[in-house]
């Protein structure tokens, strides 16, 4: 019996170790969530001082277990009275903050907390530096404790009574829950609510003594171990109910957010801890190397869980998108095949390629129709043809010879001579409209020396039509060259049906993101008042202005919101534009009031001019200067009442191309105008309220 107990000893208190380390992790893992996800709200950040409490508690627990001198374990043990002393406090503010969602206020509350801290704090200082809460003490590996001090039973007595009250209130808040959901999770966090209070207690100051004269630390490690995994499982369920206060995005969001957090998180981490708290076993049994043992389990139980997690994912999502699941399917699906505008690029950037090697061409490019636009979207060949490109003015009587052409005889294959370029038109061949069916175009410069054979002399593609109908005779030695300008001929039509069918994709993306921007909005809308609501009362002030704002949506959702930037700022100095602006209604406007005198149409100039400020680069304004085109336009445009021609001399730019860039600088003026409408709200996650623009690699032609 005697060479059996200390084999029990060492596998109990090797339990105790692993289960300690697993709640530690459990409690870190879910502080960061809780953080990360949940900070806006308030009984999420209590919980979270909650979860700092089990951290420290258990934290010092696992290194106990690792201390080899008295000293370091008195260190660690009054270290440990820290979390103990601030757990009651945290308990009753986070168990207040969860009542208050239920719309119940107690005036008496906040006092009753204020008491708690100044109780808790002067407990944890006692603790850490004096001998009147817990005293000498007892150093008997693997056993280690603090003797109870004078004002042991009075701490006992109001850690008790603290952690009562709050469980109160928890039950009072699932009394006056209503819905069937709500209700069920109140339960699951009243199930929970005590059992980390129960697991961090210091009962080992009361059973230490028994526990060390009766040689029965085996028992104390095993009753410690059930009550470590009883901890952790309850603060996973405590976690559960509390990501939902105050969440932001739909239930099956954050259910799948938390299942892959922790399974890509905590779990993994346990994991790892178990394995290199096997490894001493191991390296005994097998004779190899600590740090070889090691490296190959650490490494093998990473990629065997990032493994076991991707197989499992489908299983995941069973469980989480049950009856969603098709409606889920279709938008990953839309994630893996829209194409971005590096793809879009890449892609024009193959096919001009490709064609230009068919067509021995020395360069191309290919350029999208963007409602009066031109955009060009890619181009090849020597540096300076995406110059020649930009700075030819006919481009218009290009697209107008096109359009022409397309609507006698449809035929998309027949190229157009312009200066150095062969251009074809991109077209939507499932438009029955001939004049809205162009894209874009294609062009490429051709040297005739170098031109295919299928090409004639003239740089016009031969007709296919014309070339399949031609009579050969049988055994003709022009059946080899036939069959080349066939090929070739079939080869340039599905490229550029390619590129078109490309460029429309294209487009109904554009479509579905501009749809998107609309709805988004909204959509964010009503997960803030799903969150807003239960906290409108009980709360203070900035809490009941957010809930009012949320159901007075600001003008910066609307889809028409910079035209009437626009219109307010033609009518800058005065005028029906300004005075009668749905911008009036912005709440920066309104915060604005009292240096207007309280005068809305004052506010919203001021409002326009400090938004006007911010696009101002540093520095002297300068007029040849790219980074002051947006700045300058707007000001000369509006502010001074310039004409347009006199604006466009003084840049240097043609009326077209103001007009262009002005529209870009009333888009850049309305995002500095939401932002600044946005310093005291939410924002969509994930989503920015940036208008859409070109991308930057792209040129107006």
């Amino acid at each position: 019996m005697l060479q059996i107990l200390p084999t029990l000893t060492e596998l109990a208190t090797f339990i105790n170790i692993v289960s300690s380390s697993i709640v530690a992790i459990l409690a870190f893992s879910l502080l960061a969530f809780t953080l990360t996800y949940n900070f806006g709200n308030s009984a999420a950040r209590r919980f979270a001082l909650l979860l700092g409490c089990v951290l420290i508690a258990y934290s010092a627990d696992v290194a106990l277990s690792r201390v080899n001198s008295a000293d370091s374990a008195n260190r660690w043990l009054r270290f440990q009275w820290l979390g103990i002393a601030f757990l009651p406090f945290t308990y009753y503010i986070f168990s207040t903050a969860v009542l208050h969602t239920t719309n119940y206020s107690n005036r008496w509350s906040k006092y009753v907390a204020w008491s708690m801290l100044v109780l808790s704090a002067i407990s944890g200082l006692i603790a850490f530096f004096g001998n009147l809460i817990v005293d000498t003490l007892r150093y008997r590996p693997p056993l280690s404790y603090l003797e109870p001090g004078p004002l042991f039973g009075l701490f006992a007595a109001y850690f008790a009574g603290s952690i009562a009250l709050s469980f109160f209130n928890i039950y009072r808040a699932r009394q006056r829950c209503i819905t069937e959901h709500s209700r069920m999770r109140m339960t699951y966090l009243l199930l929970g609510f005590g059992v980390p209070a129960l697991g961090i207690f210091p009962y080992m100051i009361g059973v230490g003594q028994i526990a060390s004269n009766t040689q029965s630390s085996p028992s104390i490690f095993i009753l410690a171990m059930f009550a470590n995994l009883l901890v952790a499982f309850f603060l996973i369920l405590m976690s559960y109910s509390v990501v939902y206060f105050g969440a932001l995005t739909p239930d099956r969001v954050v259910r799948y957010r938390l299942i892959r957090f922790f399974t890509r998180g905590p779990v993994v981490a346990i994991l790892v801890i178990l394995a290199m708290q096997t490894v001493p076993k191991i390296e005994r049994i097998l004779g190899l190397p600590r740090d070889l043992i090691l490296f190959s389990t650490i490494t093998g139980v990473i990629i065997s869980s990032q493994l076991i997690l991707s197989l499992t994912k489908s299983l995941v999502d069973r469980l989480v998108y049950q009856g969603d699941r098709e409606e889920v399917s279709w938008l990953r699906e839309i994630d893996r095949r829209l194409l971005t505008s590096s793809d879009m690029r890449q892609f024009l950037e193959n096919n001009l390629t490709a064609l230009c090697e068919i067509l021995q061409a020395k360069a191309g490019f290919v350029a999208a129709i963007s409602g009066p636009d031109l955009i060009l979207e890619s181009s090849i060949g020597s540096a300076d043809i995406r110059q020649q490109i930009t700075e030819s003015t006919n481009w218009p009587a290009v697209m107008q010879q096109l359009q022409e052409r397309l609507r006698a005889d449809g035929n998309m294959f027949e190229p157009l001579h312009y200066e150095d370029f062969l251009i074809w038109p991109l077209l939507n061949e499932a438009e029955p409209n001939a004049s809205s069916r162009a894209l874009g175009i294609l062009g490429v410069t051709l040297d005739q020396s170098t031109a295919p054979s299928f090409l004639l002399e003239s740089g016009t593609p031969q007709p296919a039509a014309q070339l399949k109908t031609q009579q050969l005779p049988e055994g003709s030695n022009e059946v080899q060259p036939y069959l080349a300008v066939v090929d070739g001929q079939n080869l340039l039509h599905e490229m550029l049906q390619q590129t078109a069918q490309a460029l429309q994709d294209r487009k109904i993306q554009l479509e579905l993101f501009t749809t998107l921007r609309r709805i988004i909005p909204g959509i964010d809308r009503v997960q803030q008042l799903r969150g807003v609501v239960p906290y409108t009362r009980g709360e203070n002030e900035s809490v009941k202005e957010t809930a009012q704002s949320l159901l007075e949506p600001s003008p910066i959702h609307d889809p028409e919101f910079n035209a009437w930037v626009k219109e307010a700022l033609s009518h800058y100095w005065g005028g029906p534009k300004l005075t009668r602006s749905p911008l009036t209604q912005l709440r920066v406007v309104n915060r604005a009031m009292e240096r207007a005198d309280d005068e809305p149409t004052k506010a919203l100039r001021l409002v326009l001019g400090d938004a006007i400020e911010r696009l101002r680069p540093d520095g002297t304004q300068d007029l040849n200067m790219p980074e002051w085109l947006l700045y300058n336009i707007i000001e000369m445009r509006f502010i001074q009442g310039r004409k347009v021609r006199e604006i466009a001399n003084r840049l240097v730019m043609s009326e077209s191309d103001l007009y262009r860039k002005q529209r870009v600088a009333i888009g850049q003026l309305a995002r500095v105008l939401t932002e600044m409408e946005q310093q005291n709200d939410v924002l969509p996650e994930g989503v920015s309220e940036e208008p859409l623009e070109k991308d930057e690699s792209t040129v107006t032609i």
